[in-house]
């Protein structure tokens, strides 16, 4: 018995070992694709829409005693900005410290109207990201698409939203509301959400400001009037601080459809994702997985909506299942991994947010509040209209299943997650056509071929306006070659400037 016991023991102490091992190894693959740690023990608000973004900004911009920090890719003129601004001008006289980071293509109107002059003549500190000029160059495509506050060191915001009426809608002209998420964030994560503000600010060439480097310790935290069903306690979560040169939430964004066994449900407004991306989606429906995707039914960007119809295809033949947002636009950017993962932040599915840009996203891992984010998920799903293949190609797809029939006793064996998942996913297909039936669907051949019509018209019409117009093609190219030449030109001049300021400074030192 003592020998048994010991054994057991012995077992029991292995299985934790090898636990920790296993949660070590997670981490360590989430921090090394992330380049974000895990922050422990926070306060995470989940928001919706402006109607439940925009007060809580306001209440806390009010709020402010210390410092106020600002990265935006739009601050609009319009009402909702002017509102911003004079809060903003409110809290300058009461000595808070402002400190505003705003994107000079998304800002641009603010920019030229010289709507922030009364600001900066106030006291703040307010410049613009990347605005052109002859050593922008091609950097010039690399926007800072960021949405986010920090508050006094100790709340932050990171959402989809910027500062902007246009996301309220206009009821005048039946005009709704658009839908998106933002979160409200306290606890060991602001500090993070900080750092990528002076990370922004230092890659300006600006000097780090002093009063942002010493947290502000003798602030009382203002209390929250969060109702109880979108605040959750004790959250852990990271933040993933994307650049133009490290990618962070593209690899991260590949791991999460790598992790989900159950369901992957995502939301983005602006969907043209890389072959490589779509390909992760395809190979994790095709293996049983719930994929679900969001996305506009009209947008604010016509364009990219056409191009993502054309995507539809190979995902609804893998069996992911794709809903066109019935509102005006849905501009939220999430993604959910079965009950342990979720994201929310300002990073589309795209080139330009993974590649190029400068984004801000939370990563939470936090079941309560992956459960309410669901639960908002399937809401959205009720004001949607789901693409589906037409009878025929489901049809050829249920006789291609046939070929590959699965021998069910297999299901018996507990290791043998894929049938068990594929066998899920069967009875998830046959819901599906349920809810249809119920909220309505549209054939994705009839997007297709609309989508397909407005490229092929609009290629026809530039190679029209090529032929009789080549100026059109031919100008770009010299503003392109122009800028991208003076560029680098400018930064080697620059490089040998310094080089022989260099030499000057050591041959000095060498006569002494």
């Amino acid at each position: 018995m003592p020998s048994t016991h010991l054994h057991v023991q012995n077992t029991v102490a292995q299985q934790i070992t090898d636990a920790d091992t296993i949660n070590r190894r997670i981490e360590q693959v989430f921090l090394r694709s992330s380049s974000a740690a895990l922050a422990y023990d926070n306060d995470i608000t989940c928001l919706l829409d402006s109607r439940e973004n925009f007060p809580a900004w306001i209440e806390a911009l009010q709020q402010a005693k210390h410092s106020i920090c600002i990265e935006m890719y739009i601050f609009a003129t319009d009402i909702f900005g002017q509102q911003v601004r004079d809060v903003l001008l409110e809290r300058l006289q009461a000595g808070v410290q402002v400190f505003l980071i705003y994107d000079w293509v998304g800002s641009i109107g603010a920019h030229y109207k010289g709507f922030f002059k009364s600001l900066i003549q106030a006291g703040a500190h307010i410049h613009a990201y990347n605005p052109l000029s002859l050593g922008t160059g091609i950097t010039l495509l690399s926007r800072n698409h960021r949405k986010s506050f920090i508050i006094d060191h100790h709340t932050a915001f990171v959402s989809g939203l910027c500062i902007s009426n246009q996301w309220n809608g206009n009821p005048q002209t039946n005009i709704n509301a658009w839908r998106d998420t933002g979160l409200k964030l306290q606890g060991a994560i602001v500090q993070d959400v900080l750092n990528a503000f002076l990370d922004t600010w230092q890659a300006m060439g600006l000097q780090q400001p002093s009063i942002l480097l010493t947290p502000a310790t003798h602030i009382d935290i203002p209390t929250s009037h969060a109702s109880a069903h979108n605040l959750f306690s004790h959250a852990n979560a990271r933040l993933i601080a994307t650049t133009g040169t490290n990618a962070n939430m593209m690899r991260l964004d590949l791991l999460a459809v790598s992790m989900a066994e159950k369901t992957l449900w995502i939301t983005d407004a602006y969907f043209m994702p890389t072959r490589m991306y779509s390909q992760a989606l395809i190979n994790a429906a095709r293996d049983g997985v719930d994929v679900r995707i969001l996305v506009p039914s009209t947008s604010d960007i016509k364009w990219i909506g056409t191009v993502s119809r054309t995507q539809y295809r190979a995902l609804l033949e893998a069996g992911a299942r794709v809903f066109e947002w019935n509102g005006s636009m849905v501009h939220a950017k999430m993604a959910i991994v079965d009950d342990m993962w979720a994201r929310v932040g300002s990073t589309n599915l795209n080139f330009s947010s993974w590649f190029s840009n400068r984004e801000l996203d939370v990563a939470i891992e936090n079941a309560a509040t992956i459960e309410y984010l669901k639960h908002c998920f399937i809401q959205d799903l009720e004001n949607s209209t789901e693409v589906v293949l037409n009878e025929q190609c489901q049809a050829r797809l249920a006789k291609e299943r046939q070929k590959t029939k699965y021998n069910y006793n297999h299901l018996k064996d507990p290791f043998n997650h894929s049938h068990r998942q594929k066998a899920l996913h069967q009875m998830a297909q046959f819901g599906s056509s349920l809810d249809s039936v119920i909220r309505g669907s549209r054939e994705v051949d009839d997007n297709e071929a609309w989508a397909y019509l407005s490229i092929g018209l609009t290629l026809l019409l530039l190679c029209v306006l090529l032929y009789f117009v080549p100026q059109i093609l031919i100008y770009p190219v010299i503003f392109l070659l122009l800028i991208g030449g003076g560029s680098i030109t400018i930064h080697a001049v620059n490089g040998l400037r310094h080089l022989r300021r260099q030499s000057k400074a050591q041959n000095h030192k060498q006569s002494d």
